[in-house]
């Protein structure tokens, strides 16, 4: 049942083969390949009788798996004892001459034209009369197919040749009809009016009619259209001077789709000679015709990008010769094309200090195949024709074709580019010295506003201490002074606090070691209690699961007291309190910070986090615009997010967004 499946295989195999033309050596290899893998054969060859010259038979080789010599010779007694009787025979050795190969043979006899060689070093189960005995049937087909394959290349040459192969036609055209009824080739034959006389199978499914739809009806009304009447027209012109040739042609199916044919075209002459109309043969040629279209708009394409590319192409064999420069080439290096084609690579571009380099790596190269350079880009310099070096960057590609080795570079002239850099490297080497000195002045000025402060503030608190002694009236009016020192003293220190957290933060000063906090119980403790001192009420909401986040204790403090503060700030005029919305999700944690006071502006919306920006309507409300800028740098060191909605008269809310890890 096995054998019996694996022969239909083949077969089948062997008639999808028939249904595409192919070379008798493309068919030879097909079926080759097909055989040795299904039998698991060392090795398989076909080779074609030439001449009996005796006593020896000379054969070539159609083809072969492994290769093997093109021709052989076979002793012709040997050959007559061999395919005496049966159309094979097995043997423990080669019965050509001079191949010492021993193991196990079979040979097929195909058609008087062919000897089909089998060959295993060891494999007695199938190397009997009994196991290769069912496949003599295969082996026939594939004869029969090798033939017709040969027939066509026949039938190509007649069809070439002028009267002599219209009149070996005619006398041949049962045969050639025959021939190419087997084969994929479309056909069809109309008479002198190009009246459809005949259309093989090929043919008939190539364009999708049914032969009855055809017969009696001008092809030209059938297949073409408008523009392709015209040659159809001329190449029936042609046959009636009796002349052969090929031409592309587009036809329109029984669908209405367009297809493409080479149809080898010659005149049909009867018995007598005389001219009755036209044979043609039509190779489908639809999909590559599809595919030299696509290939025709690369090609533009290609040469648009060899042409407009700002990068220069050059390409060299490998003996160094460039052959390809394209026109950013001669722009970039100043030598044209006509000049430096033919030239020697490390004659021109590269400059004497890698010359050697240049050589020793396309000699290890195409020793070895290995180039370190190949494949990426790199920077190096090279020469210009004035004698002038300068940076590039390279990309070289080893291209392979016909067995020779080409290499193609995209260079791109980097001269602005490192200018530019080294110009951006001096520049931000400036600004890191300017920073490092701002730095050191706002340390410094804080540090100097610090002192005089410190002693204000000493003296007030001495003063106001020597005040409760005092008149109560003139207490009560001294102390109101006393206090506006304080007042503006401690509005300084935040100020200073702030201006040194500035600096801190450009400068990435800011310590940052985040811990697991528990948030509910951090504002209780640390925010609560602070503002209930101070008669401030603030109205807190918690929905989720509650888990510790990773935040920094005193930067997540600062955040929520600058927030919290404003929120009061702002809001003075209204009757409801500001409100703290703490939100637990899956991978965030969301606070919403709300009041009811004076709101932002739309236009101040996208300026509120810059650095001493103050919305326009703040009035007289005390501020410095650091506030808010500290604080989104803050956020964002937890790798968190901040925005604001807010509506003028209505009340503003700040979302925070800190990502819920793991602790």
């Amino acid at each position: 049942m096995d054998r019996a499946l694996e022969l239909l295989s083949l077969l089948y195999e062997l008639s999808l083969t028939n249904q595409q033309y192919l070379s008798p050596q493309e068919t030879a290899r097909n079926f080759i390949q097909k055989f040795l893998s299904r039998k698991s054969l060392q090795y398989g060859a076909v080779w074609k009788i030439d001449s009996y010259d005796k006593p020896y038979m000379r054969l070539s080789r159609i083809y072969s798996i492994p290769s093997q010599p093109d021709e052989r010779e076979l002793d012709l007694d040997i050959f007559l004892n061999s395919f005496g009787k049966e159309s094979f025979t097995l043997t423990k050795k080669s019965i050509f001459k001079n191949v010492d190969m021993e193991g196990d043979f079979v040979y097929f006899l195909l058609k008087d034209f062919a000897i089909f060689e089998l060959y295993h070093e060891k494999n007695e189960k199938l190397f009997t009369k009994v196991g290769f005995a069912p496949f003599l049937d295969v082996v026939k087909q594939f004869a029969t197919s090798l033939e017709s394959r040969y027939a066509y290349d026949m039938l190509q040459q007649e069809v070439a040749q002028r009267k002599k192969a219209e009149l070996s036609l005619m006398a041949n055209e049962e045969k050639f009809r025959r021939i190419i009824d087997n084969i994929s080739l479309g056909l069809m034959e109309v008479d002198n009016n190009e009246i459809v006389q005949y259309a093989n199978e090929s043919f008939l499914e190539f364009t999708g009619y049914d032969l009855e739809e055809i017969l009696g009806k001008k092809a030209s009304d059938i297949f073409l259209d408008e523009e392709q009447k015209p040659v159809m027209y001329n190449e029936s012109e042609s046959r009636k001077e009796g002349k052969s040739n090929s031409y592309e042609l587009s036809m329109i199916d029984k669908y209405g789709n367009k297809r493409w044919a080479i149809i080898s075209g010659a005149p049909n002459y009867d018995k007598n000679g005389q001219l009755i109309g036209s044979i043609g043969i039509h190779l489908d040629i639809t999909e590559e015709k599809k595919l030299r279209q696509e290939n025709e708009f690369k090609d533009a394409q290609l040469k648009k990008l060899f042409e407009k590319s700002l990068d220069a192409l050059v390409s060299i064999d490998s003996k160094g010769v460039i052959f390809e420069w394209s026109p950013q080439a001669e722009k970039i290096f100043g030598f044209s094309a006509e000049e430096i084609i033919g030239t020697h690579l490390s004659e021109s571009i590269v400059p004497s200090k890698y010359l050697e380099a240049h050589e020793t790596g396309m000699k290890n190269y195409l020793t070895t195949g290995h180039g370190p350079v190949l494949n990426q880009r790199i920077e190096i310099t090279a020469t210009r024709k004035s004698g002038e070096e300068f940076p590039i960057e390279l990309t070289v590609f080893p291209l392979k074709h016909d067995h020779e080795e080409y290499f193609t570079a995209f260079v791109r002239d980097i001269t602005e580019i490192k200018a530019s850099k080294e110009n951006m490297e001096k520049a931000l080497e400036r600004q890191k010295e300017l920073n490092n000195m701002k730095s050191q002045f706002i340390s410094m000025t804080s540090h100097e506003l610090r002192t005089p402060l410190t002693t204000i503030k000493s003296n007030t608190e001495l003063l106001n201490y020597q005040l409760t002694e005092q008149d109560q009236i003139v207490k009560a009016r001294l102390l109101k002074n006393v206090d506006r020192i304080e007042n503006n003293v401690d509005r300084l220190n935040h100020l200073i606090n702030n201006i040194l957290m500035i600096g801190k933060l450009d400068s990435d000063k800011v310590p940052f070691a985040p811990e697991p906090i528990d948030i509910v119980r951090f504002i209780e403790r640390e925010l609560l209690p602070d503002l209930e001192s101070r008669g401030k009420n603030l109205v807190i909401e918690v929905s989720g699961e509650p888990d510790k986040v990773l935040l920094d204790k005193k930067l997540f403090t600062h955040i929520l007291t600058n927030l919290v503060e404003n929120a009061f700030k702002y809001s003075e005029e209204s009757q409801n309190s500001p409100e703290l919305h703490l939100m637990y999700r899956s991978d965030e944690v969301v606070i919403d910070i709300k009041d009811y006071g004076i709101g932002i502006p739309p236009e101040d919306l996208s300026s509120l986090f810059s650095i001493f920006f103050r919305a326009s309507n703040v009035g007289n409300i005390q501020g410095t615009g650091l506030g808010l800028s500290i604080v989104k740098q803050f956020v964002e060191l937890h790798e968190g997010t901040i925005d604001v909605t807010s509506q003028v008269g209505e009340g503003t809310v700040f979302h925070l967004y800190f990502p819920n890890k793991p602790n």
